[in-house]
């Protein structure tokens, strides 16, 4: 199975994500729409096993996360796109879904949000939340506010992500960027947070929170004097309150 060109053909529709199920033909999610691409072939397990091997490329820390947690989060890079990646398995067999990152970001003043939050990035402390359902645009939303920052103060920016999804590159602003989890820049959100304290950071960015020591640890941050942007996903925030 050839996963570049399953790629090459979503590039080509402007699909917004990839579903590779065993048993089943490539799907693309085109306008919200899921289509078979023409021409291709059923996965069997063994292309599952095979596209999962080309993905990990060998990496025996991925490997491990995968085989203890049944599940993995990554980025991808075909040609000159970032792909965020999960896979998981149904059946003993790994299935892979795959959302395609635009290089460009839509402007900041494009995505209709309301002014005062703009506003809000010139404090110089607090909690800003982004959230929504899935696939609702938190990611858009918020790495487009994170590159209106860069365009417009000079602050010095730490992202932490799972996987990064948008390279940002600095401007105006000073970017670093880390990604979670084992064998990457930091092994937990948690970590993070707190190392970014002696980073001399003035904007800390974290993405899916997902555990009460991570959240805790950003409120902690946000209280110290430093501005702190996240985003969370409704239901998480719902189950949180209860």
């Amino acid at each position: 199975m050839n996963l570049e060109k399953i790629l090459d053909e979503a590039m080509r529709l402007d699909a917004s994500d990839v579903h590779l199920i065993s048993d089943n033909k490539p799907m693309l999610r085109i306008a919200r729409d899921l289509v078979p691409i023409e021409g291709s072939e059923v996965l069997t397990p063994d292309d599952m096993n095979e596209i999962y091997d080309q993905l990990v490329k060998g990496n025996t820390d991925k490997d491990e996360v995968f085989n203890s947690t049944r599940k993995l989060d990554m980025s991808y890079i075909h040609r000159d796109i970032r792909l965020r990646v999960n896979v998981s398995l149904s059946d003993e067999v790994p299935i892979c879904t795959m959302r395609l990152i635009k290089n460009e970001l839509p402007p900041y003043e494009s995505l209709g949000v309301p002014d005062i939050v703009r506003r809000m990035t010139y404090q110089p402390q607090g909690l800003i939340l982004v959230t929504g359902k899935t696939n609702s645009g938190k990611s858009t939303t918020l790495n487009s506010l994170i590159d209106y920052i860069n365009e417009n103060q000079n602050k010095k920016i730490l992202t932490l992500e799972n996987p990064v999804e948008y390279k940002h590159h600095s401007k105006k602003s000073l970017i670093v960027q880390k990604e979670v989890g084992k064998g990457r820049d930091s092994l937990r959100f948690s970590d993070g947070v707190k190392n970014s304290l002696r980073e001399d950071c003035d904007i800390l960015v974290i993405g899916e929170i997902r555990d009460k020591e991570t959240m805790e640890a950003a409120i902690e941050m946000a209280e110290s004097g430093h501005l702190v942007i996240r985003y969370i996903t409704y239901k998480i925030l719902c189950r949180n309150n209860r």
